[in-house]
């Protein structure tokens, strides 16, 4: 793995320039060469990949992001990712979950996946992401990545369960562009607790270890603590992780959803935010180390913001259309119609890019709507949360693109 940093990263940019990148406007392209220095490239697979956000270049879906873009400059509100959760199983019972529900668990069917696959690439999605539950739980997983073209790049949210070596080569043939392994700890014993397992840890380490072996681009993603971002365990890990060569680390902070929604959790501040940035920042510029890509940066003002329900889609196991799946709010179901039929409806609350999370707006307004049963439906419920969110600023990524303030 050859990580990339300081000029030479500018070197690299150049595999990216292509006609949809001309037909951008120079205020957007020249911000996000900016934004490039606070990130790390790797070369894998003849590609250049900065983070499992970004879409990897040169590629076909490289391009299909750059249309996005494109559409976006223009004022018109385009799909980038979407992440599809294939299955409700899991075999732990994390702490931070939010996944959890009150309803059964449920598995789309592989004809019904198969579908939605097809309308959200038809629909210019850049990036499908696979999550669950446990998404390796279904055994028909390589079926359903190997379903997508080129158009799209795929990723997979996993624990580690069932990757042992043979299922990462498959996973590698069948088309599977990125792995992103769930790892809270260098410590076995405070992973184990945290996901309520004794080989958690275990499953995690070898899935890390069999995707790299297989060639997969392999991320790790940690939802983060203030013990660990206040102390040098931060900087343990990511060293840790370095040991075990992967290339990229995603730090998230707890949200007040599913498992956390009633319960007590760390309430990370803007001050907290800024101390992840730092770490980021910093750790960026060490190519003998991961690079790590975090929320609180991507998600700040000042970058992308959170576009849940504008350029990020969420869809649950039973085919339920949410902002992101931290935001328990459908807007329809793809069983009854169309992605494109739903997307619009969704964009019709959502017509601008914001920044702030919905879910950390809207939480604490659950009660007073007696809301007590999640998902929700409701439509007059959730047009009651969403007037209750705050003014959101645009964040300075969309308004280079052409979007403004009223």
């Amino acid at each position: 793995m050859e990580q990339i940093t300081g000029g030479k990263k500018y070197i690299y940019l150049l595999k990216g320039l292509n006609k949809e990148i001309l037909g951008l406007p120079l205020g957007f392209v020249l911000f996000m060469i900016k934004q490039m220095s606070f990130e790390k490239f790797s070369l894998h697979n003849n590609k250049v990949f900065i983070n499992t956000i970004y879409t990897p270049f040169p590629s076909t879906s490289y391009r299909t992001a750059l249309k996005c873009f494109g559409k976006l400059s223009k004022g018109i509100m385009s799909p980038f990712s979407v992440y599809l959760s294939v299955t409700d199983r899991c075999h732990l019972d994390c702490w931070h979950c939010s996944n959890a529900t009150d309803e059964a668990a449920n598995d789309l069917t592989y004809e019904d996946l198969s579908r939605i696959i097809g309308e959200l690439q038809d629909s210019g999605v850049s990036c499908i992401g696979f999550t669950g539950g446990e998404p390796a739980l279904r055994k028909d997983l390589e079926d359903m990545i190997g379903s997508i073209d080129n158009r799209s790049f795929s990723i997979l949210f996993t624990t580690g369960h069932t990757i042992d070596e043979a299922r990462a080569k498959r996973l590698k043939e069948s088309g599977l562009t990125a792995i992103v392994v769930s790892l809270d700890s260098h410590i076995k014993e405070e992973h184990n607790e945290k996901r309520n397992s004794e080989t958690a840890f275990g499953d995690a380490i070898s899935a890390i270890k069999n995707s790299l072996q297989a060639g997969i681009y392999t991320a790790i993603s940690t939802v983060i603590t203030k013990d660990m971002l206040y102390s040098d365990k931060i900087y343990e890990f990511v060293r840790y992780v370095a040991g075990l060569g992967a290339h990229e680390i995603r730090i998230l902070e707890p949200k007040p959803c599913g498992k956390l929604l009633n319960g007590n959790f760390e309430n990370f501040t803007e001050e907290d935010r800024k101390q992840i940035r730092h770490v980021q920042y910093t750790v960026n510029k060490d190519k003998a180390l991961p690079k790590i890509m975090a929320l609180a940066h991507i998600n700040s003002a000042d970058n992308y913001g959170c576009n849940a329900g504008r350029t990020h889609i969420y869809i649950n196991a039973r085919g339920d259309v949410f902002p992101c799946d931290f935001s328990p709010l459908s807007f329809g179901n793809l069983l009854d119609e169309s992605f494109s039929k739903v997307y619009q409806r969704m964009n019709s609350y959502f017509p601008k890019p914001s920044n702030g999370c919905i879910i950390s707006s809207i939480s604490k307004y659950f009660k007073e709507a007696g809301i007590d049963k999640f998902p929700i439906r409701d439509k007059e419920k959730i047009e009651y949360l969403l007037s209750r969110l705050d003014k959101r600023p645009i964040p300075k990524l969309f308004s280079k693109l052409g979007f403004k303030e009223g």
